[in-house]
């Protein structure tokens, strides 16, 4: 790292858009005063940061591969790893070949630092207790490298004790940040040829609760941003089913610009089971807040996410969670197997469901959403939506994502990009096909 050219950097980023924009923060820092570059496609980079996720054991598999092949493939390169994963069990990391340096969730903002200090053979291992982060990271992320449209992250970490999660201990407490900075960042990303924000946060529900100016709360930010000049589309991720209030609601339905999109985790349509998970609500609770979605927002899309078999779970309760998918008014489901999280209250409970069961719970679930995303998709047929298309690699056709979160294909067209309003003509394998109004 001895050459006259900048060093340059490339990132590996798994899991949710909180690391991706966790990864643009980084590499924010590492392009200031130590002026890195960030490797295009194809060039070999001084440094990889591979930004994990802990979510299930699949995850860290996934990053755990990637090291080795960044290893095999760059064998002068420095590994840095980062994200949940790292915080969660550095020393497992840090046994991995090739990696210098292990960094801690709450030790991002001394990247630069760490990345300089981590010389030697040994692997350097900067992970602090979760407790230490106390504030916000504001790093003024200006763009997002690859991405069509941008994340900003408001919120970070988690007051709540799910028993299957780990995320208290890998983020912490939650965090808000301050109002006018997310404002200011949305306004310089629109100016900067970004159509569409998405606001995310690991409990963006709870956005405000721990600000000193207790009026601001979600749906007060959500209003700040639609005033935002250029701003065509504002999206909001995940969101726990007890943060949405009718004022919500009311905003999405009111304002074009919001897009029509809500996901809502379930995890499960037996009580018994939301009730060993540590949810704060019944199922009832979530399938009155869908219908009443649904009711007021015409052809909104709504998503959930949903854990089969977690310990304990009987035939009887996945067939309530059955019925509840069946009754609700869903258009997409991501199920997955539960996943035992070292550290989780859930890694001591008895009970524990088969593999084969929870893979064939999860194929179940997925096959019934799948026949009421088809019959939104289908619903969609001869209207008109506003579509974000992105740059798509290869050879296909122009696509990109509606509003209300479905996949729409130009058949025929190429190189479209931006926001465009269209006619919905038909179906594809798993999302619309349109043509340009």
């Amino acid at each position: 790292m001895t050459s006259s050219r900048p060093r340059r950097v490339a990132f590996r980023t798994f899991g949710c858009r909180l690391n991706q924009y966790d990864s643009e923060a980084m590499r924010t820092l590492l392009e200031g005063d130590e002026g890195y570059e960030t490797a295009a496609p194809g060039e070999t980079a001084d440094v990889y940061v591979i930004n994990t996720c802990s979510v299930t054991a699949r995850a860290d598999a996934s990053a755990r591969k990637a090291i080795r092949r960044l290893r095999k493939e760059y064998p002068t390169a420095k590994l840095v790893v980062a994200g949940c994963y790292a915080q969660r069990a550095p020393e497992e990391i840090a046994r991995l070949s090739g990696v210098a340096l292990v960094l801690g969730t709450p030790d991002r903002a001394r990247i630069v630092e760490e990345i300089t200090a981590a010389e030697s053979e040994i692997p350097r291992i900067a992970v602090s207790p979760v407790d230490a982060e106390s504030d916000f990271l504001d790093v003024p992320v200006t763009d997002m490298l690859g991405h069509t449209r941008a994340v900003v992250k408001v919120q970070d970490g988690c007051n709540q004790d799910c028993s299957y999660c780990i995320i208290p201990q890998t983020r912490g407490h939650s965090v808000s940040r301050e109002p006018q900075q997310v404002i200011e960042q949305v306004g310089v990303l629109v100016a900067g040829g970004y159509p569409e924000v998405v606001i995310s946060g690991v409990h963006v529900g709870d956005y405000g609760l721990d600000l000193k100016d207790s009026a601001w709360d979600l749906p007060r930010l959500l209003r700040a941003l639609l005033a935002v000049p250029g701003l065509e589309r504002l999206r909001l991720s995940s969101i726990e089913p007890a943060s949405i209030n009718h004022e919500l609601i009311d905003l999405m339905a009111s304002d074009r610009r919001f897009a029509r999109h809500f996901h809502i985790p379930l995890q499960s349509g037996s009580d018994s089971v939301l009730e060993r998970m540590g949810r704060c609500y019944r199922a009832a609770d979530f399938s009155e807040l869908v219908e009443r979605i649904a009711a007021t927002i015409p052809d909104c899309g709504i998503g959930s996410d949903l854990i089969c078999g977690f310990p304990g779970e009987t035939e009887d309760d996945f067939e309530q969670t059955l019925e509840r998918l069946r009754a609700t008014p869903l258009s997409y489901l991501h199920a997955f197997p539960y996943s035992i999280r070292p550290g989780s209250p859930a890694e001591a409970f008895g009970d524990q469901v088969p593999g084969d069961i929870k893979k064939q719970r999860v194929r179940m679930a997925k096959r019934l959403v799948s026949e009421k995303n088809e019959r939104f998709r289908r619903a969609q047929v001869g209207q008109r939506l506003r579509v974000l298309f992105e740059q798509v690699k290869g050879k296909g056709p122009s696509a990109g994502w509606s509003d209300n979160y479905l996949r729409v294909e130009l058949p025929g067209e190429t190189g479209i990009t931006g926001m465009k309003e269209v006619e919905i003509t038909g179906l594809s394998i798993s999302g619309l096909t349109a043509i340009v109004c």
